[in-house]
């Protein structure tokens, strides 16, 4: 990877309930330092609004922190329902202080299986999230959790040839024209055992696309074990894959809350 950040903007706490016990603000930038990442944005999910003071802890660790290594507090946002809306507002990203939003969608919102229906509905959650001025990173396109097709007996989402061209060319062009970032997401997509190698080339194949269309992507770990952050290093390499410029790898606006 050459001279691209050591970044990672999406990490999970164990605050929330989402991430387990290993993963405290403290923990988690130690093992950050030692895998060299020299920036780094704690993200915690925000799907509705009476989980917000769970996230008041997040900042003030934060502010405890004595490093160099440069840290953000950030926000990941899910929709509220089959396109509905974010959680989220201006007010309420001032008055918690939160620094930035990653945001998109988590479910296929589908009773029954239709693949197309299922595909086309990631799309459109794709662009309204890009779309939104609030929301500054698209989150893991087409990751899907494993858990909701089994319980509805589906076959597994299990290769991106079900996703047109034109959908990854049309979400790198609103991308590009809203200034939304797009995520290379190592565990949910890039490092995730329900995936095949096959499938993981194909995705990069859907993020080059992305990237020929000259969008910009963040990089995250989605980490919600302390051992799972080291999986950042995949994403970093897809940057170096796609021959990224620095200049085309994400970073929050403003001072980081701790480090340079």
């Amino acid at each position: 990877m050459t001279n691209l950040p050591r970044c990672d903007f999406h990490i999970h706490t164990k605050y929330l309930g989402c991430a387990n016990d290993t993963m405290e603000v403290a923990a988690i930038l130690k093992e950050c330092e030692r895998l060299g990442v020299t920036t780094l944005g704690i993200t915690d999910h925000l799907n509705s609004l009476d989980k917000l003071a769970l996230h008041v802890p997040i900042l003030e660790d934060i502010r405890s922190l004595d490093t160099e290594v440069a840290v953000y507090f950030g926000v990941e946002l899910n929709f509220d329902g089959l396109d509905g809306n974010f959680a989220f507002g201006a007010d309420i990203k001032e008055e918690y202080g939160f620094q930035f939003a990653i945001g998109g969608i988590h479910s296929t919102y589908l009773d029954t299986y239709d693949l197309k229906k299922l595909v086309d509905i990631q799309h459109r959650h794709h662009l309204r999230t890009c779309e939104d001025p609030l929301v500054d990173v698209l989150v893991h396109p087409y990751w899907f959790g494993r858990g909701e097709f089994d319980i509805k007996e589906w076959p597994w989402f299990d290769t991106m040839h079900a996703v047109p061209e034109s959908y990854a060319r049309e979400l790198g062009q609103v991308a590009r024209e809203t200034g939304t970032a797009i995520e290379i997401n190592a565990c949910a997509n890039l490092v995730n055992q329900n995936y095949s190698d096959r499938y993981v080339d194909e995705y990069i194949t859907f993020l080059s696309a992305i990237a020929e269309e000259g969008a910009c992507f963040a990089l995250g770990s989605d980490a919600h074990d302390i051992h799972k952050l080291e999986h950042i290093g995949s994403a970093w390499a897809v940057a170096s894959q796609l021959s990224l410029t620095p200049e085309r790898v994400w970073m929050p606006d403003g001072q980081p809350l701790r480090g340079t």
